[in-house]
């Protein structure tokens, strides 16, 4: 492989990744379901969609630009809707949320980290 051999195990068993408490994770989220704004205050997260856009309504990430930070009376600057696969990668300072589900189910893989 081009950056050695890689699978789930040697990721999570590796002393120089610090994941978050009780990450990697799945989040699922059911109707009505979201995740407030937050920072995850690590080097890196990764949000992985694991469900189809027709198996749910609503959801997605948002994201708040840096003036705005933690001020979320303001509306969100972005909010993505990506498909199955589709995994998002941002800096720990980053102002997101998970958006409200209107219907249905939404699995999301997340794994916030530092080295």
């Amino acid at each position: 492989a081009l950056f050695g051999e890689v699978s789930f195990e040697t990721v999570l068993r590796n002393s120089d990744l610090v994941f978050s408490p009780g990450e990697p994770a799945l989040n699922v989220y059911t109707q009505d379901g979201c995740f407030t704004p937050h920072e995850d205050e690590q080097s890196l997260t990764c949000l992985l969609n694991l469900s189809d856009a027709g198996s749910y309504d609503g959801g997605g990430t948002a994201f708040w630009s840096s003036r705005e930070g933690l001020a979320v009376a303001t509306p969100p600057s972005v909010v993505l809707r990506t498909p199955a696969g589709t995994a998002l990668l941002f800096g720990g300072t980053v102002t997101h949320a998970g958006q409200p589900i209107r219907r249905g189910e939404r699995c999301v893989l997340v794994a916030s980290f530092s080295t």
